[in-house]
């Protein structure tokens, strides 16, 4: 993201978009932080998916942490901007006051202009992971200093090529247990009860968002190409039965993943508001959602790169970049296949009344 865009969102508040409003955010609901995120991912992958992760990084800090570490990372309101890797890769052994941590990350989108960075980590017991009275390892996420990291690079890959998702590594930094929580059980400290649809919840609008936004954008500009295109030996794309009929089931099926994915998480925002958390099914269909619009939007993509020709193949080209995000997008492990098969199993366990 360039030095200018990143003062345009800060003076916009763009990275506070999921900060609770006692630190400045916008506490915006899940459909306010649906639209955002597909209206930019729409505009440009990278630089949708970028702020997705700041916002969603600065989203956790702002709730699961207490007074004393968020004074530190939202200074004056939510200037400060965070990210950084949630997965566990690291590993982290006690000390007098908190953690020395230690670990290898890939994947730190949004790290390029971060102040803070986020590294998830395991905690060590006698050499071995540590376990919480449910078996589960005992994970938690600190957030350290841009100052006391070590940025690598290693972002060369297929798509998502501007996100500022650098490698980086924490090496036996201390970490007061302040500034970490716990993974798997954070504790809300502040903000509303739309907070309350949980982190994978939360993680899931950004994901959601930028998929809606990129497969829309990809059909949008393949319908501009078909006005004029002609492939050498064939009909103009404009006028051909196959392309026209194609188009009308990818726009029909882009339009119905954005609404079921729009209904879940207000359904789930709202049960959230009402009873203090959504049902395990509700929790569910939220990646359901997201996993779901994420091929459909992948699916869309792809059509708009095949029938664009040389368009979609000769930089620059928005359907090339297009087809290349969502393709990179869709290997993050949180729209990975199992995100369905949790859904079924949540749903044949705990079943649920009929809504039709």
């Amino acid at each position: 993201m360039t030095a200018d865009l990143v003062k345009a969102f800060s003076e916009s508040g763009l990275f506070g978009l999921m900060v609770p409003t006692a630190l400045g955010g916008s506490e915006a609901d899940t459909r306010t932080s649906l639209e955002v995120f597909e209206e930019l991912a729409y505009a440009d992958g990278s630089i949708g998916w970028s702020l997705m992760a700041n916002a969603s990084t600065s989203c956790f800090a702002s709730i699961y942490l207490d007074d004393e570490p968020t004074a530190a990372l939202f200074p004056s309101g939510v200037a400060g901007i965070h990210g950084g890797m949630f997965g566990p890769v690291g590993k982290a052994t006690r000390d007098e006051n908190g953690f020395l941590v230690d670990g290898s990350y890939r994947f730190g989108s949004g790290t390029g202009h971060a102040d803070w960075f986020a590294a998830g980590f395991i905690e060590q017991e006698n050499g071995e992971d540590a376990a919480l009275e449910s078996g589960m390892p005992a994970m938690r996420i600190a957030f350290i200093p841009a100052e006391q990291i070590t940025k690598r690079d290693g972002w060369n890959v297929l798509g998502l090529k501007g996100t500022g998702s650098f490698d980086y590594a924490v090496e036996s930094v201390h970490v007061d247990e302040a500034f970490t929580f716990p993974l798997l059980e954070p504790v809300q400290h502040r903000g509303g009860a739309t907070y309350q649809i949980g982190m994978f919840g939360l993680v899931a609008i950004g994901h959601a968002g930028f998929a809606l936004g990129v497969g829309r954008r990809a059909l949008d500009e393949v319908l501009e190409v078909a006005k004029t295109k002609q492939r050498l030996g064939g009909d103009p794309i404009a006028g051909q039965q196959m392309f026209l009929h194609e188009f009308a089931m990818h726009d029909a099926a882009m339009r119905s993943a954005r609404a079921f994915t729009y209904e879940a998480f207000e359904q789930a925002e709202f049960t959230a508001i009402a009873e203090g958390a959504p049902t395990p099914v509700e929790t569910q269909r939220m990646r359901q959602a997201t996993t779901y619009g994420t091929r459909i939007a992948a699916d869309a993509c792809r059509f708009a790169y095949t029938w664009a020709g040389s368009d979609g193949l000769r930089e620059p080209s928005i359907i090339g970049r297009c087809f290349r995000d969502i393709s990179a997008s869709t290997q993050h492990v949180y729209v990975d296949n199992n995100t369905l098969t949790a859904y079924t199993q949540t749903l044949m366990m705990f079943g649920e009344p009929s809504s039709f």
